[in-house]
């Protein structure tokens, strides 16, 4: 569900950046990440936007696959850093595992356009993907937190 969900999500909501478009994917693996076991979240992470991309970059298929398994792995990996507050955790985990697709982007532009130059080019419409995507996530991370504590009380 979740890889159908990153494919949609993907591929029909895009708005045009420099060298590709900013779309909402990144939150939705988030989200995933949320839900499902890290290798559940990067199967569903790395499926849905590769085939996303396939159908629409097809440049872009194999390093998508590949960036976007590795976000959730690092998000994973940030949810063990000891933080009190459940939610200031996933947060963090999420801005900086969002930070996976900013670098892996820039360099595969970089390879596939000719140099480090036209990778940075990509770089102001990677930024604003990324904060697009952390602050959909947050405000749906929220909107979870306070249901789940309707639903105690």
């Amino acid at each position: 569900m979740f890889a159908a969900l990153t494919f949609a999500v993907t591929r029909f909501i895009q708005i045009p950046i420099p060298l590709g478009y900013l779309n909402f994917g990144n939150c939705i693996i988030l989200l995933g990440c949320c839900f499902l076991p890290c290798r559940y979240a990067a199967a569903a992470g790395a499926l849905g936007s590769a085939l996303a991309d396939l159908t629409s970059f097809p440049i872009y298929t194999v390093p998508t696959l590949i960036i976007k398994a590795v976000m959730p792995l690092a998000f994973f990996a940030l949810l063990k850093v000891p933080v009190k507050n459940n939610y200031l955790k996933h947060i963090i985990a999420a801005a900086v595992s969002t930070l996976v697709p900013l670098a892996g982007y820039t360099a595969a532009g970089a390879v596939f356009y000719g140099g480090f130059a036209a990778g940075l080019a990509q770089v102001p419409g990677l930024v604003a993907e990324y904060f697009a995507n952390l602050a959909l996530f947050a405000l749906m991370l929220i909107q979870v937190i306070r249901r789940k504590i309707r639903i105690e009380q």
